[in-house]
Formats: structure tokens, sequence, C-alpha cells
């Protein structure tokens, strides 16, 4: 229609009004058919949310019908860190009793044969070759010294992973040897040493003009060795042993090194008396010494070089000739050896003579460049300025002191051997230390013969080193150069190229090797890790046909090209169940309790109990959400009546109806129209009367041939709500009349006959439910059938509201008969314009005529009345 049109101005007629009250007519059978559709329409959504609801209640069913929701089963351990359990449904509730006797582990190894790096040295030696034969890690600070008839070598050895050290030393001096550690006659004999419970004998055989550290070798070798054969462990260094030097007397100490901290005790032997070891003193020390002393520095690098006894046993010391100085000695598994170092200056020898740190005035301590007035003023390090007011009141002690308090960043130290000064900076790694500025007035720093003019060196710190595992071998740092060609672990024989091969690329090839093992690198330690993945005996590494060195630089052995069992051994778990011994490869058993996986944590021998009990969670939560959804079916299948006063509304609005009404009313109205009318679709619906009917029927009718105790839902405490009133069971809830989830479990939890039976019967349960044979159908099984045969293909609902169902051909008929009717009406309409129209020109032309002829008769008649 168009949207303005203007009629009457001719014929004085309200036109516009004629035709609206005119259209107004003829558009009653329109209203009535869009009010029609819109019905349809809502009687299909009506259906289409019943629908819905019985696939929600479908999903539940599922749940019901899963065996883990009724036997499912809960694990509790009286002591989880010793052994706890995971079940499955088949899991009979009950207790037992596990005592974890010892849990299984694989074999494995890692980077354990030490390597030793000379870092910083000048005691003349040139350079170290050879491995070292023991497996300690940590740093040798090596001093050599001389007073012109002993000549010493001092090692204070601190570990890299042990704080403390226990220590054993014994209450006497050694006999029948001299001051320089030699012995001065023949014998042989036993030393029984007790550890941890047991007693090892150790069989001694000292020839006159053995050094003492040959000795103790020889001892620290036979524990060591039997403590490894007891452990079923390979190369570990539980104990290391020492002789302490003190003004020309020896004494033995006993150092535990290893992790563990053994304890150790000397209970006899024929050799106990003359090594000083009838009685002992235990205490606990920060590093390990060792002296060697000659009687010239020749005689001294040979006992340092002695292949058993020397400073480090397996490494020879290189030089022209041995000098007083200083030695650091990283050793350790690491694949990259460096020790962290801190910068340190060394200074110039100060004095000939002895420098007597201690008496007031510094003229006095005997410095080969005297002080003088020109000493006194400030002087600077690390730009802090450091100020002397007095050098006549002070001692060199003071001086130190002074300086160290100072703040500068260092640690200074006057070192009796080289007869020179020190500075170590604070802080590891690569730190500089400067010394000296131009504002200086002091000369101390000179006579300190710390500057570099005086002929101080400087040896810049150091952090650990690592390797790269991602370039190249050759280029990865490895303190070993790798050869190309095969390494052998468990007989496997694997390749490598370290030219082209990067350390990750030699994990891999190993771990895909088939050689049983998995290998990994440690950054943070840069050591190489390999554990066994079949079996529990030792990992075996090495071959006589391998050519390539790579085991070796990887400190996994020390000769390739003999196969060695290495590392630690594995075992199998032994455990006591119910009484019963079992041994199992794995710490995760789950053939020894039906349904239960045991797993074992940690050996104990007091006994753990696991109780076994059904969880009633799942039952509970499945079960409270389908009744929530049949409860909201039922409440929707019921609606309430309609009053009078609101059957009104049942009416749809006609066009007219709106046009008299404002926004709000209009909106109000149609939704009471939608809720009453959809209490009506429901209400008049027979498939919804049936549908509520057979729900109901079915859902507590007897089952017939279900296994167990229980045929009906009633007998597990689950019953139509109300309780005897009658109002509330012609409802029809099922267990509460509610349809809040929580308060539906809440009612769950406290209904001691639904959990009594989930918990006691739980197969029974399960079958009232599930069950599932060709004389019974469980009971969710029976109410899924029932939903499958409204809302699934072919049912009377699911047929309803289908793509082109009944519902949907009767929606398509009213559109059709809407949009004919609309053009009818559309029609009728520009035909009363087209009508009226034509009036209003008749109407028109007539007037014309009417006055033309006035106009004639005026003429005639003169224009006189």
């Amino acid at each position: 229609m168009d949207a303005l049109r203007i009629g009457g101005v001719i014929s004085g007629m309200d036109t516009n009004a004629l035709v609206e009250k005119l259209v107004s007519q003829a558009r009653i059978p329109l209203d009535n058919l869009e009010a029609k559709y819109n019905l349809k329409t809502l009687e299909k959504s009506v259906y289409k949310d019943i629908s819905d609801r019985l696939n929600t209640m479908r999903t539940d069913l599922f749940n019901l019908k899963l065996e883990s929701t009724f036997k499912n089963k809960n694990s509790t351990s009286s002591n989880n860190s010793v052994v706890s359990a995971t079940v499955t449904p088949s899991a009979k509730v009950g207790s037992h009793t596990v005592e974890v006797i010892q849990t299984a582990k694989n074999s494995y190894s890692l980077s354990q044969f030490t390597r030793a790096k000379l870092q910083l040295n000048s005691a003349g030696v040139t350079s170290i070759t050879g491995r070292p034969t023991d497996f300690n890690e940590g740093v040798h600070d090596v001093s050599i010294s001389d007073d012109g008839t002993y000549y010493v070598s001092t090692d204070s050895f601190k570990f890299n992973e042990l704080g403390q050290l226990k220590k054993v030393t014994g209450g006497s001096n050694v006999t029948n040897v001299d001051s320089y550690g030699n012995f001065t006659s023949s014998s042989t004999g036993t030393l029984l040493l007790n550890v941890a419970s047991n007693t090892y004998t150790i069989n001694l055989t000292i020839n006159s003009g053995d050094d003492i550290n040959s000795i103790t070798n020889q001892i620290e070798t036979s524990l060591n060795n039997q403590l490894n054969t007891q452990y079923n462990t390979s190369n570990i260094q539980y104990f290391s042993v020492r002789a302490d030097y003190n003004s020309g007397n020896w004494r033995l100490g006993f150092y535990s090194t290893s992790s563990e901290q053994l304890d150790l005790s000397i209970t006899g032997g024929s050799l106990q008396s003359g090594l000083g070891l009838s009685t002992t003193t235990t205490s606990t020390v920060s590093e390990m010494k060792k002296y060697h002393v000659g009687n010239s520095y020749s005689n001294l690098l040979t006992k340092i070089n002695n292949s058993t006894g020397g400073l480090i046993p397996g490494v020879t010391f290189n030089t022209a000739a041995l000098s007083s100085g200083i030695m650091k000695i990283p050793q350790d598994a690491t694949l990259n050896v460096s020790a962290a170092t801190y910068t340190m200056i060394y200074g110039a020898q100060v004095t000939t003579g002895t420098l007597n740190t201690s008496v007031t005035g510094l003229q006095n301590a005997g410095f080969s460049t005297a002080p003088t007035s020109a000493t006194n003023g400030t002087f600077t390090i690390n730009g802090k300025k450091i100020t002397i007011a007095d050098y006549t009141q002070i001692s060199v002690n003071d001086l130190i002191a002074q300086i160290n308090s100072s703040g500068a960043g260092v640690v200074a130290s006057y070192n009796t051997a080289t007869k020179s000064f020190e500075l170590k900076s604070t802080t590891l790694g690569s730190s500089t230390i400067s010394l000296g500025d131009f504002s200086d007035t002091s000369n101390i720093l000179s006579i300190m013969k710390l500057t570099v003019l005086s002929g101080a060196q400087t040896v810049t710190g150091k952090t650990f080193g690592t390797v790269d595992t991602t370039s190249t071998l050759v280029q990865s740092g490895l303190t070993a150069t790798v050869i190309k060609g095969v390494f052998t672990i468990n007989g496997v024989s694997i390749y490598v190229d370290p030219d082209v091969d990067t350390l990750d690329s030699v994990i891999s090839k190993i771990n895909n090797s088939g050689a049983g093992v998995n290998i990994s690198y440690e950054r943070s330690r840069d050591k190489i890790n390999i554990v066994s993945t079949n079996g529990i005996d030792k990992i075996k590494f090495g071959s006589p046909s391998d050519t390539s060195n790579l085991l070796e630089a990887l400190n996994l052995t020390d000769n390739t090209t003999v196969q060695k069992e290495i590392g630690y051994a594995g075992q199998n778990a032994v455990v006591n169940v119910d009484g019963i011994n079992y041994v199992r490869k794995n710490n995760s058993i789950s053939d020894i309790i039906e349904g239960v996986t045991l797993n074992l944590k940690s050996a104990s021998p007091t006994p753990v109990t696991i109780d076994i009990t059904v969880d009633t969670t799942k039952a509970v939560e499945y079960m409270a959400s389908f009744i929530k959804h049949y409860n909201e079916l039922v409440e929707k299948l019921n609606p309430p009546k309609i009053n009078k006063e609101d059957q009104k509304y049942l009416k749809a609005l006609t066009t007219a109806d709106k046009n008299k009404m404002s926004e709000t009313e209009v909106k109000n109205y149609e939704e009471k129209w939608k809720t009453l009318n959809t209490y009506e679709i429901i209400r008049k619906s027979a498939e919804f009367r049936n549908l509520k009917n057979s729900l109901r029927s079915n859902l507590f009718s007897d089952l017939t041939g279900i296994t167990g105790k229980y045929n009906n839902l009633s007998q597990i405490g689950l019953n139509i709500a109300g309780d005897g009133d009658l109002e509330i069971l012609k409802k029809g809830y099922l267990v509460k009349d509610t349809t809040d989830l929580d308060a539906i479990k809440s009612q769950l939890q406290n209904n001691s006959t639904f959990i009594n039976a989930i918990t006691n019967y739980p197969d029974d349960v399960f079958n009232l439910f599930a069950e599932n044979t060709t004389t019974a159908t469980g009971w969710a099984r029976r109410i899924e059938n029932t939903i499958k045969s409204y809302s699934s293909v072919g049912g009377s609902i699911y047929d309803k509201i289908k793509t082109y169902g009944t519902i949907d051909r009767q929606i398509l008929n009213l559109a059709e008969a809407m949009d004919r009717t609309q053009r009818s009406v559309d029609a009728y309409y520009e035909r009363l314009w087209s009508q009226f129209s034509a009036m209003e020109s008749r109407i028109a032309e007539l007037q014309a005529r009417g006055n033309a002829l006035a106009g004639i008769i005026s003429s005639i008649t003169g224009g006189t009345k």
C-alpha cells in the first residue's frame, strides 16, 4: 500500500477513513491466519523444548549405565610416602597390609671418572697429564714452599658438593716414619675398620723408604673396593685417607667423602698401634689436607708424581724445575673441567728473609724496600681510599686488616711460603681489581710489591665451565678431544664424528640405538646421566673394538677399549602383601590385588594399611543430575490451570488491537499470550500426556530378571517426593519437591538406604540400572527406550518437529494462506482507491460542466436575475 494518499478534496468525503475501515474489515481473515501461524510456531518451540529436555535426560541415563558410576572405588594409604594405591571398579572392598621391603630401580651411571686441569700456576709447572685415579670432585689449592731443609707441598682440597666432612684422626703419631714421611723399616700387617656395622680387613705391606702417602693410598683403595662390593656400586669414593703433617710428625686421617657421610671406626689389626690409631678423635672439617715433604725440590717432585701416593695419583706434573709457588687444580667429572675462581693479584717477593707480620712499625717488619715517611698518606684499591696515618704505629697484620675492612671488595693476605702479598676479589668470576689513583700519596702498594712495576701478576677469575650441546663436539668446550670412530654401550656400537656431531645429536643416537639406556645432559652440573631402560644389571661401557674415546671424554669410563660394568646396579622391588612376599621389576604393581595398582615409593619395615572403599560421589552426582532434569520435565508437563480472568490472553492481538495500545501494553500482553498458550499446548497434547504417563509408570515398576537383590528404585531409597502429602505426590517429582541440584544432592547424600546400597552392594545397584541381557533390561535402559520412542527418529514428538514434519507442514500451509490473503487485501485496497479516485474525477468533471452552463445562462440573461 502507498504510504500516503489524499482523497475527498472535491467531494469533501473522508476517503482515507473510509478506505481504512473497509480494508480493516477485509484484514480479519488475515489476522486470524497470522494468529494461527504464531500459535503453531509456538507449538513447535514447545515440542522442541520437551525434546531437548528428553535428550538431556538421555545423557544422564548414559552415565547411569556406566560401571564406574556405581562401582568406582577409593583407596587410602596409612602412609602415602611408602606406598599408595590406585583402584579400578573391579577392586573388592576391604583392607590390605603392605610392607615395602625394597623398591625397584633401574641401573644407572653418570659422568664420574674425574679429570684434572691446571688452572693457576706459579710453581714452575708447565703442564699436567693423566687422569686422577680417585673420584673426589673439588679444587686442589696447592702451595709449594721450602725453608732450605724441608720442601713441602700442601694440598687443601675443597669439595664441590660437600660442605662439612666427617674426619677420624689417629690419636698418636705414626711410628717408624721420619720427618720427611718416609718409613724407616719394612712391615706387613692388618688394619680393621668398621663402617656401618660391617668390619673390613685392610692388608698392608710397608717397605722401608715408602712415602706415607703410598700407604694411605693402599688403605683408601682397599677400603673403597670392599665398600663398592658391599653396596654393589662402582667407583664411589666412600672414604679418602690422608696423612697430616705438623713439625715433622705425621698422623693418619680418614675423611668420609661420599654423599652418604658414613661413620668409621678403627677396631684393631696388627698395625693399628704403629699407625697411631689405637685411639682416635672425630671432628668436622671443611677441607681435606694432603702433604708431601722432600729434602729437595727434585725429591719433592718425585713424591708428587708417584703413581699411587702422589699429589693427585694418576696425574703427572711436568716441570723443568719445581719452585715455590701455588697451583689451583680443579678436579671433577664435569665435561668442561673449570673451577670457578676469584680474580687474584699475586705480589712479588717482599723480603729475602722472614717478614714479621705482628711487630709494631712497618719499618721493623723486614721489608726489602723499607717504609719511609712517604708511606703515610692514602692509597686506592678499587676506587676506595685507604689511609695510613702513621706507619710506625701499625703492624703488617694491622695493614692487612685495614684493607680487608675498607669495603674495597678484596681480601688481602700474606703468603709465608712465597713471601708475598695476595689480593683476592670477593666476587667469583672475571671481576677486576684496580690499584692506585693519581691522587694517592702513600707508596705502600710498591712496598707490598703489588704493582705491575714491582713484579705483581694478575690472574682474572673464571666461572664454572659448561659445554655447548648444539655446537660440534670439536667446538663444544669438552675438556677432552673426541676421536672419530665407534664407541659401545651394552654391546651396541654407535658411530660418532666430532666434526659433524653435537652432544645433542650423540645423545639422540644413543637413546635410539637399542642400547637399552636413556642418556641426558645435566647442564647445572655439566655432567652426563645415563639410566637403564630395561634391566637392573650395571651398564656396560666400552669394547676392545672401540675406536672413539667419546665415553672417556664424557667421563663415563677411563678406558673405552676395556668393557666395564660401571655405575649403580638396579634392583627389583620386594613387597609383602597380606603376609606373602612378591618380587617385581617395577614399583607400579597391578597383578597382586585384583583391580588395585600399588605404587611403591620407599622401603619401610612398618606395614602400611591400604583401605579400599566405594566412592559414592559419581553415583550421587549423576543420579542428582537425572532427578533434576526429570523434575524439570515433570514441572513442564504439569502446567497450572488458567483462570477466567487470564483466558482473554489466549486470543492473539489483531492489528487493530495493537493500534489502540502502547508499546509496553503490547509487550506485556504478548508475553502472557506466549506463557498461557504454552500451558494450553502442553495440556491439550496427547503426546505429552502419554509421555508423562509412560515415564511415571516405568519409573517404579518392578523389573524382571535383574541379577541381584534390587528390581525397583524404591528398594534403593528412591521414591516419588511427598512422603504422604497428596498435593506434592500429585506433582510426580522424584525424591524431592525441587529442581535445585544442590538440594537434590544433599537429599541423596543423606539418604541412608541409597548410600548403603551403593556402598555395600555396588554390583547389584549397577545391575538394577544397566543390566542388558535377553531376559532383563535395567532401569536406565528401560527409561532410555521410553524416551527414544518419543524423541528419536520415528518417535511421536520427533515426527512433529522434524524438518518438514507435521508442524512444519501446517506452518507452511498457513504461510501460503497468509500470502494469498495478504495479496487479496492489497488488491482490495488498490481497487477502493481506484474507485474513489474515479468518483472524485467524475464529480470534478460535473462541477466543471455546471460552472460552464452557469456562465452561458448568465451571458444570455445579461447578467440579470
